[in-house]
């Protein structure tokens, strides 16, 4: 397999010559965000909605993007045709730069890097997965950056017992998952976390796709809540819709994907085989 080519510093570059220094805030001190989309059809999903997104970001930490919109589209689009992979995985950083004393910000970096794209194992999309919940929260969750300390710390203490993602609780209300957001059904409605939660785009595509068939809900919910709701899912760049059997020892649907899941699934999948949301 030939090497990916990644965009650094002006310069496409292959990915083993993609070099920052290690004063860097974002090596230092995390001082950087990101934001990560996915090809169909050789087209990047909502390219617009990500560059949007990574700009938001940016602007609530007080980071410069050294790039317009339209050149990182540009930048996105030729790596694409320069890797020639069927499908990608881009992701598409911004640091702080390189700090003369750890704190003070640099000329922020722009790295955007091009991958086959992630597969998801198909068995979990008809078994379900598992998910654990923990008391804490992500730090500026309006913002994508790369501050995934506890994330990392959490899922790799409960990947070995089964669980696929965990959920945040915060003065014990359902916010997000550590990379997904989360969403419930009771009878004909869809219910979601409305606060302190990063605005996934799959989270949105899903909003305006269902509410062809379920009233939709953004609000506050309690955790005590899941006991009575009857389907569960989290949604994601790259797990798309993906169906939750149970949370901690609370099972959903007697531990089967949903029927209603399985129409969010379909709607969600419908869409994208639509190509209506292909930018010209």
């Amino acid at each position: 397999m030939e090497i990916p080519i990644y965009f650094l510093k002006d310069k496409f570059v292959e990915k083993n010559k993609a070099l920052i220094s290690v004063n860097d805030l974002g090596l230092l001190r995390a001082y950087a965000v990101f934001d990560y989309l996915k090809t169909y059809f050789g087209e990047p999903f909502h390219l617009s909605d990500h560059i949007e997104r990574l700009f938001n970001s940016a602007n609530y930490i007080g980071l410069t993007i050294p790039k317009s919109r339209e050149e990182i589209k540009f930048i996105v689009k030729e790596l694409l045709k320069i890797n020639k992979f069927q499908e990608s995985s881009i992701r598409i950083i911004v640091t702080g730069g390189d700090s003369p004393d750890g704190k003070k910000k640099g000329d922020p970096n722009l790295i955007v890097t091009c991958e086959p794209r992630n597969e998801i194992d198909k068995n979990l999309y008809l078994n379900g997965v598992k998910v654990k919940s923990v008391n804490d929260y992500r730090e500026a969750p309006v913002a994508k950056t790369i501050n995934y300390t506890m994330a990392i710390k959490y899922l790799n203490e409960f990947y070995p017992q089964g669980y696929f993602e965990v959920l945040y609780i915060h003065n014990f209300k359902i916010t997000e998952c550590t990379s997904s957001n989360i969403f419930f059904i009771k009878d004909k409605k869809l219910i979601t976390p409305k606060d302190e939660l990063l605005p996934g785009i799959t989270r949105k595509v899903v909003i305006k796709q269902a509410s062809k068939e379920f009233d939709v809900e953004e609000r506050e919910i309690h955790f005590h809540e899941i006991y009575d709701f009857d389907e569960c899912f989290i949604t994601s760049t790259d797990k798309e819709v993906l169906p939750v059997i149970s949370i901690d020892n609370h099972t959903f649907n007697k531990g089967k994907v949903g029927e209603k899941t399985k129409l969010v699934m379909k709607l969600f999948h419908d869409y994208v085989e639509s190509g209506i949301w292909i930018e010209k």
